[in-house]
């Protein structure tokens, strides 16, 4: 299966013996709920989706940097999944960082229009991860970036968003959420400079945006209300 033009590939994640030997050293040596001290010649993105990948946890992205207990918040979004009161959260180390980095207090009035996901290619088998990043056009052109943490939670009580159907290809969605708080088990800083796709993030017009989908719900990702 050849994925659309639009999605794009996660970068190569080769493991070496080396990496998950400095992946594990660096997180079992740090303290519970203390920021992670990282120097480590690997982009971050690898390292936190190693954890997801290795343990039980999820990853939640904030431009807070004081949070101790991550609370359900109200979510407001067209799709039922993603509009409820609840912590979201992923197992990707890429998604979470759009979060993270985007300085959504400076500028309120921008929306995010984003997906992670993978489609089974064989009975036994899911394509590596594929994303899509779009912000207000208006606000895009500002370079919206600031410092931001990733939250390492429990996975214990969150559960993840149903598998789904597009023309005929199983989806999944490595998006989770949980109704309950959650303390966190270790804390990370993240900038700009961490997320692979920054210079491919998308500029849409949210009133072209807003049209299209209610036209068609399953127009995904409706590119007539993308700016650049």
């Amino acid at each position: 299966m050849e994925a659309p033009s639009f999605l794009l590939p996660r970068p190569p994640f080769n493991k070496t013996p080396e990496m998950v030997t400095a992946f594990d050293n660096l997180f079992q040596s740090t303290p519970i709920g203390a920021f992670i001290e990282y120097s480590l010649p690997y982009p971050k993105w690898q390292f936190l989706s190693y954890l997801c990948e290795t343990k039980d946890l999820v990853l939640h992205g904030s431009q807070n940097l004081e949070i101790a207990q991550v609370e359900p918040r109200q979510a407001i979004d067209k799709r039922i999944f993603s509009n409820q009161l609840a912590i979201y959260a992923t197992t990707d180390g890429i998604w979470v960082l759009y979060f993270a980095i985007i300085d959504r207090k400076k500028y309120p009035e921008i929306t995010l229009f984003n997906s992670c996901l993978q489609a089974r290619i064989a009975p036994d088998k899911f394509s590596e991860p594929l994303y899509f990043f779009s912000i207000t056009q208006s606000v895009l052109i500002h370079k919206p970036w600031c410092t931001g943490a990733i939250y390492i939670l429990p996975r214990q009580f969150f559960i993840q968003e149903s598998t789904q159907q597009a023309q005929g290809t199983e989806i999944v969605f490595p998006h989770w959420i949980s109704s309950q708080s959650a303390q966190p088990i270790a804390k990370l800083l993240v900038g700009a400079d961490d997320f692979p796709f920054l210079n491919q993030i998308h500029g849409h017009n949210d009133e072209k945006l807003v049209r299209l989908f209610s036209e068609n719900p399953n127009g995904f990702p409706w590119l007539e209300a993308l700016e650049s």
